[in-house]
């Protein structure tokens, strides 16, 4: 203003918040995109009438017909009550294609490895032509140990013969042949009759919430069918991200399809609907505890529910009711149900598969579907207002007042680069200050090539005046530092001690000058822990204030931020910055942002990274390794490195990095193609692998080392294999081989001990059984044993 300008105010209607704008601009593209509604039954034999089982699922097919509906899917459930009306999913669906015209007909789902794909093929191809080709089917791995008293030889394997299957039945569903052997022993070739409508069958893999899942569904170019047990919409929301980086990777078409089954019951009041559906879906509940109680009794993995008190067991059906109501189902009025569905859309759900047989008598089901179409009327309109709505108010006051001058948050102004309007507005600035967030390298140098006039680096807390340091963006794509400090502050780094700091040593930024406050009202005690006298001054009553940032020197006299104090850690008896990690790894072009955290305890402690991608140009792994191990000393290099499609946010806008602990279990990104063991030396390799390195997979060519081993984990992998097997393996052997496949050979090679050995690995086992006991305690108070 005392440079002669007119400040714009955003008034009638009010400028959002950043978070607000961030959640608006979410809102409006979640309502945007288009959402299919279908039919899931997975009820229970013992709530359906004896005289007509089958009332609900025909009828509700027909009104699904009639009134648009996308899909009508039937599980595959043996040997148990709990959806025990529908043992093979391709009669149900023989007899939904049968009274139905339009409706696809899917299975939810074929239990892949309890058939010969053959088999699957054949059944199916028959359905598509009573159908006139609108089948499709979900393969499930299979999950009860029951359902395998069809084929007992297949449980152990039963992951890898549903992708053998899958394989298998695309390719006899594409005409082409398989050889089995015949009643006399002798190899034929057999093929698929009557041949199948559609010429690609439609196949979706079906998940309970484990990401591996979602990546593989993703990797073999299939849909995913899941549910809202066991995780919640934030969760499933970075399963997708996955399920499509893994689409994308693979080369496979458009972004794939993910559908979610949710309890379904809509009516105009939501306390009627609340009392009506109450007691049949907790003793639909509860049949489904009495299913978990015997998967533990097959398997010693779990509780038996049976034996709780009944009073326990209602309270433990009533939470599991109300957190259904609340957060994971569409049982209420229609704009409740609509507004789960806006949220639904926002995760990156493509189906809402709605499941309508838990229990609630089957005329009331029924009539309940005419408010479940209005339900999806609702999202309709959403979807169609959103798509219309107004050009964003920002663009156009940026236009109207001619606006020369605009300052916002890093957040707010990728948004603005993504809105159209607002972008072809922003080469007529003369200045944008960007400040308030860290500004990642991309950015800068996009708003840098956008803007006409110059883009400036802001940095400073509200305790210095908001503003205390400046940085020019360079066109060119330099580095992104948040410059010099502005005319009467003073910036110090300082160690622990207060001491200066060389350039190029980190350290906490101290910021002093006039616009330095004298500390918080009313709090004595936080004003003296983050306010002190300045001592590089001789000026009378000088303060600092302590950031709490971690920053550093560079060669040129400019400021570099690394980060946040609080970040830093201690990890094999070297103090390190995560900040600093993860502006090394931000710094690469092919990395949007980054966010470095630890995993583990004690000597399995590790360094993990994670990254989102440039989208012109990702960074792979190994391009990422090779950048930080120039820029950083090896004890502070990430042990694995996973590329993710958007960083997990708290409700605050910062990185959630309890968000990020279920991924650290995914094979780092850049390691070998998955090569499944072959034999017991092999298997008790990767089993001790996976538990020390805490992966979900390793594959024989895998390194110990490219996985995220360090020596010391070296130690603990050693000590738990001689636990297991006396095979004479030192640790230099450890690092001679590398590989599984290596070290399982070599293993294999040992002789036998001889006396002098005996003593060795007497001790080895000692050794080991300490570790053993240790890890095995940790695992115990990790699961509250």
């Amino acid at each position: 203003m005392t440079h002669g300008h007119r400040i714009v105010l955003r008034a009638e209607p009010p400028l959002p918040s950043v978070q607000a704008a961030a959640e608006s601009a979410a809102a409006a593209e979640a309502r945007a995109r288009p959402i299919d509604f279908s039919l899931l039954y997975f009820g229970s034999d013992s709530e359906a009438s004896s005289d007509d089982r089958y009332r609900l699922l025909l009828e509700g097919a027909k009104f699904a017909d009639r009134n648009g509906f996308t899909a009508v899917w039937t599980p595959e459930r043996h040997f148990h009550q709990f959806g025990g009306l529908y043992p093979n999913p391709s009669v149900m669906a023989a007899a939904v294609a049968a009274t139905t015209e339009r409706v696809q007909v899917r299975a939810g789902s074929v239990v892949m490895p309890l058939h010969d794909p053959l088999r699957v093929a054949e059944e199916w191809s028959a359905v598509d032509n009573i159908s006139a080709g609108r089948v499709g089917i979900s393969l499930a791995s299979g999950w009860h140990a029951n359902d395998f008293a069809l084929a007992p030889d297949r449980y152990e394997k039963r992951k890898q013969l549903m992708m053998d299957g899958l394989a298998e039945v695309r390719k006899l569903w594409r005409g082409e042949k398989v050889t089995r052997p015949n009643g006399v022993g002798a190899e034929v070739e057999v093929g698929v009759y009557p041949r199948p409508v559609q010429p690609e069958l439609p196949v979706w893999l079906t998940s309970a919430k484990h990401p591996e899942t979602f990546r593989m569904a993703g990797e073999a170019g299939t849909g995913v069918l899941t549910h809202l047990l066991g995780h919640s919409l934030e969760e499933l929301a970075e399963k997708i991200a996955l399920y499509r980086k893994a689409w994308r990777e693979h080369g496979h078409p458009g972004d794939g399809h993910v559908a979610v089954m949710v309890h379904t019951f809509v009516g105009p009041d939501i306390d009627e609907v609340r009392k009506l559906v109450r007691e049949p879906m907790s003793r639909y509940l509860e049949t489904s505890f009495d299913l978990i109680a015997s998967l533990g009794a097959t398997t010693g993995s779990a509780e038996d529910f049976k034996a709780l008190p009944p009073g326990e067991l209602r309270e433990l059906v009533d939470r599991a009711f109300d957190r259904f109501f609340a957060t994971a189902s569409l049982l209420g009025t229609p704009e409740v149900c609509a507004d789960m569905v806006d949220r639904m859309k926002a995760a990156g759900v493509d189906e809402v598969a709605c499941l309508i047989d838990f229990g609630v008598e089957d005329q009331a089901a029924l009539d309940a579907l005419t408010h479940l179409t209005t339900v999806r009327e609702i999202s309709d309109e959403r979807r169609n207002a959103a798509l219309a709505k107004a050009e964003d108010p920002v663009a156009q006051q940026l236009r109207e007042h001619g606006v020369t001058h605009l300052q916002c948050t890093p957040s707010l102004a990728r948004a603005l680069l993504a809105d159209q309007d607002t972008r072809a507005e922003l080469p007529r600035l003369s200045r944008l200050l960007v400040g308030g967030e860290a500004l990642p390298a991309d950015l800068a140098r996009e708003l840098a090539e956008t803007v006409e006039g110059t883009v400036h680096n802001m940095y400073g807390p509200t305790e210095a005046a908001v503003w205390a340091t400046t940085s020019r963006i360079a066109a060119d794509g330099g580095p992104v530092t948040i410059g010099r400090p502005l005319a009467n502050v003073r910036a110090y780094v300082v160690d622990r001690d207060t001491r200066l700091c060389p350039t190029g040593v980190p350290g906490e930024l101290l910021l002093g000058g006039d616009g330095v406050v004298r500390g918080y009202l009313n709090r004595t005690g936080t004003t003296a822990e983050r306010f002190l006298p300045d001592p590089f001054t001789d000026r009378p009553g000088a303060r600092l204030y302590r950031t709490g940032d971690l920053a550093r020197w560079t060669a040129d006299g400019t400021l570099e931020f690394l980060g946040r104090l609080d970040d830093q850690v201690k990890l094999h008896g070297h103090r390190i910055e995560l900040g600093e990690i993860e502006t090394a790894l931000a710094e690469h072009a092919g990395v949007r942002s980054a966010v470095a955290v630890i995993r583990g305890t004690g000597a399995e402690q590790r360094i993990i990274g994670y990254y989102v991608p440039a989208t012109d140009r990702p960074a792979t792994g190994a391009e990422l390794r090779d950048f930080l191990a120039a820029r950083l000393p090896g004890y502070m290099l990430p042990s694995a490195l996973h590329p993710i499609d958007a960083m997990p946010l708290t409700p605050n806008k910062k990185v959630d990095r309890r968000a990020l602990s279920e991924l650290s279990d995914t094979r780092p990104e850049g390691t070998t193609a998955y090569a499944p063991p072959t034999n017991a030396t092999e298997r008790l390799v990767t089993d001790v692998w996976r538990e020390v390195l805490g992966v979900d997979r390793v594959g024989l060519d895998d390194s110990f080392f490219a996985l995220g081993g360090n020596s010391l984990l070296v130690v603990v992998a050693r000590a738990r294999l001689l636990e297991h097997r006396d095979s004479g393996l030192s640790l230099v052997d450890m690092f001679r081989y590398p590989s599984a496949r290596a070290l399982a050979e070599a293993m294999d090679r040992k002789p036998t001990e001889g006396p002098d050995e005996a003593v060795d690995a007497g001790a080895a086992r000692g050794t080991a059984r300490r570790v053993a006991g240790r890890a095995a305690a940790r695992r115990a108070g990790r699961t509250g044993a």
